[in-house]
């Protein structure tokens, strides 16, 4: 996983703690940060969210036992 900001990164957000992203998973148990905006993908689920952007870093870099 990168660090670096992307394109729907909420860079300047008016409030930090508006839920704007989902954690989502594919069969193959991989995750993925996406924006509550866009459908998810076809093969991918929500396993967590919608979320502040803080929050769902967090879970994809710390993830439940």
């Amino acid at each position: 996983m990168t660090t670096t900001p992307g394109p729907f990164d909420p860079a300047g957000q008016d409030d930090p703690a508006e839920p704007t992203h989902l954690v989502l998973e594919n069969a193959l148990g991989e995750h993925s940060l996406w924006p509550v905006f866009r459908p998810a993908p076809e093969g991918w689920r929500a396993v967590y969210g919608p979320e502040p952007y803080g929050r769902c870093v967090a879970r994809l870099q710390d993830p439940p036992a």
